[in-house]
């Protein structure tokens, strides 16, 4: 495992370089916006993939966006997810994003999940590294080098509201949860980036984050392999939880790629509440 986490530290180091200190070399005015994003999503898919060519215990690699399954070494045992940008449409606006992934050992489902890591670029150029023998790890790049720092593990009850859809395609359930936090004096902090709302969740030390079943997407928008498994996996590490308004995000069996799910994780209390008013 050690091999995966130091090839995703260079996959790190690489695109925070290459994409967010130097995003000018990816602007093009004949370009429209997404030709851009696509220019910056297939850089940071070679980068991704070529690191993990050079790790002998990974089998294969694949993508969200297109979810190819890219074999690497027949003879490994560990299959990596990943998001190569989380949410792309916010680089125009020189917003931190991030990327994520997920280790299996040898197939795609909650209970092969062996370790999640997510890197955030930008202002906060972090990785945290989720699991079961090590707990949750964060570091931080300070001229190059990676330094540990403290460990997270949420408090019983947050402070933030962290809540995305589209709120006339809620559930009247939902509006009224969403609400009952806000009664309750929690601060909305939605950035619309996975990776950055769940480190601010972390960094918190609590909170709830919601993405519901809508009128357009009565699924949910996550998807199981890619973002939830591996969200979900960090919260419980860290006292948390996480569950799709009734079950354990880890119970879901997935049984096709681009499966998804509404998700609700965060503190305990939280949850809690969330269980209390869609039941």
């Amino acid at each position: 495992m050690i091999e995966v986490f130091n090839a995703i530290s260079n996959i790190a180091i690489t695109i925070e370089k290459d994409v967010f200190q130097s995003c000018t070399d990816f602007l093009d005015t004949t370009k429209s916006d997404e030709a851009i994003h696509q220019d910056v999503y297939e850089h940071c898919r070679r980068v991704i993939e070529s690191e993990f060519e050079k790790v002998k215990s990974v089998k294969g690699a694949m993508g969200k966006d297109k979810k190819q399954l890219c074999t690497i070494n027949n003879n490994g045992k560990y299959l990596v997810s990943y998001v190569a940008v989380d949410n792309i449409e916010l680089l125009d606006v020189d917003f931190a994003l991030g990327s994520m992934f997920a280790i299996y050992e040898n197939e795609f489902n909650a209970q092969s999940l062996k370790a999640s890591i997510y890197i955030t670029y930008g202002p906060t150029f972090q990785i945290v590294f989720a699991s079961k023998s090590e707990g949750v790890k964060f570091f931080s790049y300070k001229h190059g080098e990676l330094i540990q720092k403290e460990s997270f593990e949420l408090t019983n009850k947050g402070k933030i509201n962290s809540t995305a859809g589209i709120q006339s395609q809620w559930s009247s359930k939902h509006k009224a949860l969403i609400q009952s936090f806000f009664d309750e004096g929690y601060r909305l902090r939605f950035s619309d980036s996975l990776t950055l709302d769940t480190h601010q969740i972390l960094f918190k030390k609590g909170g709830i984050y919601s993405s519901p079943a809508t009128t357009s997407n009565p699924d949910g928008i996550l998807e199981l392999i890619f973002e939830a498994y591996p969200i979900a996996f960090i919260m419980e590490l860290v006292n948390g939880e996480a569950i799709d308004g009734e079950r354990r995000i880890l119970d879901i069996e997935c049984t096709e790629f681009h499966q998804k799910t509404p998700i609700y994780f965060g503190s305990k209390y939280e949850i809690q509440h969330v269980k209390e008013f869609l039941k």
